[in-house]
């Protein structure tokens, strides 16, 4: 899929392909495109993948700007169809969800601070490691600013990282605390 994503963005001459990749005026277009590749690495590889046990099906977050056009963020499913994230979908995650996500659902909204969601998601992926043992570090956060054309910030929380491990036990500290004040059950 990859391969074949790299193959579009240029001709044999090395120059940018006009009806590939790096061509295209809208991250529309290039979600549409990256859409269609799975479609057609599906039908093409799919049928022999699967008599191996083997799931070809792969999720994207697609996000970035074209320059001088809005950023926009895409999650574009297995089956190529894909939607934009709006102010009912500000954020998209892949992978496991069901344990990491409800943190994200209870604090993240359209206007919450990039610092919080930062710690949210370090928050989110604690739990998630802590119930899940196939999901493990590293974590890397990246930060691009509007119109920047550039990575602003960017940071990978290793295995060992202390700052990670701060948030964990904090985070651990705090449910502790908050079960702790929840009234008891009113037994009958």
């Amino acid at each position: 899929m990859i391969s074949l994503l790299k193959l579009r963005m240029r001709n044999d001459a090395g120059e940018i392909n006009p009806n590939g990749l790096l061509g295209l005026r809208s991250l529309y277009d290039v979600a549409a495109l990256i859409g269609d590749t799975m479609r057609e690495v599906g039908q093409r590889d799919g049928p022999a993948l699967m008599q191996q046990n083997i799931d070809p099906g792969c999720t994207f977050i697609l996000g970035g700007q074209i320059k001088g056009k809005a950023q926009r963020l895409f999650l574009i499913y297995p089956q190529g169809n894909f939607i934009e994230s709006s102010q009912d979908t500000n954020f998209f995650q892949i992978g496991e969800t069901k344990y990491g996500k409800p943190i994200i659902d209870r604090v993240v909204n359209f206007t919450t601070s990039l610092k919080d969601v930062a710690k949210c998601l370090l928050v989110s992926f604690n739990s998630t490691m802590r119930s899940n043992l196939s999901v493990g570090p590293p974590i890397d956060l990246l930060v691009y600013e509007k119109d920047s054309m550039s990575t602003a910030m960017r940071r990978r929380f290793a295995e060992n990282d202390p700052y990670y491990a701060a948030i964990g036990q904090v985070w651990s500290q705090g449910l502790r605390r908050v079960f702790a004040e929840a009234p008891d059950v009113p037994w009958n």
